[in-house]
């Protein structure tokens, strides 16, 4: 009982009572610290911690603020420079085509460099969905578009006249309508029809030549196309005899009924090997050895070269006839004829 009522008369102490007032429910007093205590019993120095003295606000409204201010700044310098010395790029454009707001991180990935080989139409419409892709105005496709050409592009485009362009239309079609004749012209069915097989040809290289030839002709229609690889079947009959019994109406039941031939072909050949073996030499039709006869002669072989020989000598010690100095020379038109 003593011990309770001296505890209960220190809780009613002014002193006390003041300093209860000064906590709030989650440890902390009226300043806003917490009072930590280590494990000795003795109270932290909260005023030589740093921690406790920073403030509650969030500093990243303070970072992004500076960040804009920044960028507003650099902004106004690049205007009162231009207004001063002009936009930079290349002198070719205006002064209105050359001023561009870039986008960040702007890269064009996968595209090739224009060459001069290439159709320059297909070339510059890969170009345009490339810098559409990365957020880019027509601006951006002017100002970028000497980055993305070759020597002969350059040459071009820096050989012009100031101010030629003011737009990116004009741009397009004065480089669509220089490079349009010197590029590659696409094939025609004449130039299917040339593709030939050649003797001892694998069936599948004679397609893959042809597929490659195809692919360069624009708007060929299935029944040239189809005609154009009947007549360049000169070797392999078995297929061409199948293809005049029934003829393929699209190009896919043709390619599909020369792949199982290739096929045919080429496990004929891998049989022909293994029946052959290593050890023999080649034989005269086979593409890998030469054609003549030193694939078939043997290092020991010398009775063909002996008999050679022995005739050669045997006229050698023959004694003359007598209707030897006669000439004929019948095929001489001035000289005499002795018969």
């Amino acid at each position: 009982m003593r011990h309770h009522r001296v505890r209960s008369l220190r809780s009613r102490s002014p002193n006390n009572r003041q300093k209860n007032s000064r906590r709030d429910d989650g440890g902390r007093d009226a300043c806003g610290y917490r009072e930590q205590n280590h494990g000795c019993g003795q109270e932290v120095n909260q005023h030589r911690d740093l921690r406790y003295n920073i403030p509650p606000k969030d500093a990243r409204d303070r970072i992004n603020r500076r960040a804009t201010e920044r960028a507003v700044h650099e902004t106004l310098r690049r205007i009162e420079y231009d207004a001063t010395h002009g936009p930079p790029g290349v002198r070719q454009f205006s002064s209105h085509l050359r001023q561009v707001v870039w986008p960040r991180n702007l890269k064009l990935e996968k595209l090739k460099k224009y060459d001069g080989k290439e159709n320059p139409e297909n070339w510059i419409t890969l170009y345009e969905i490339a810098v559409r892709s990365a957020v880019g105005d027509e601006h951006v496709m002017a100002n970028y578009f000497p980055v993305v050409l070759d020597q002969a592009g350059h040459q071009w485009l820096l050989g012009l006249l100031e101010d030629s362009f003011d737009s990116w239309e004009e741009l397009r079609q004065a480089f669509i309508d220089n490079f349009i004749t010197t590029c590659e012209q696409p094939g025609n069915k004449y130039d299917l029809e040339r593709i030939r097989d050649r003797k001892n040809e694998p069936l599948r290289d004679y397609i893959r030549r042809f597929s490659d030839m195809r692919l360069k002709i624009p708007k060929i229609s299935h029944d040239e196309a189809i005609s154009a690889f009947i007549k360049g079947l000169r070797f392999h009959e078995a297929l061409r005899n199948k293809l005049l019994r029934k003829r393929p109406t699209t190009m896919a039941e043709l390619l599909a009924t020369a792949k199982n031939y290739a096929d045919t072909d080429d496990a004929e050949k891998l049989i022909r090997d293994d029946a052959r073996g290593p050890d023999q030499p080649p034989r005269r039709d086979d593409s890998r050895g030469r054609f003549d006869n030193r694939n078939h002669r043997r290092p020991d072989d010398r009775e063909g070269w002996d008999r050679r020989r022995d005739n050669h000598d045997d006229f050698r010690g023959k004694r003359p006839r007598d209707h030897d100095h006669e000439v004929n020379t019948v095929k001489r038109p001035n000289g005499r004829r002795d018969y």
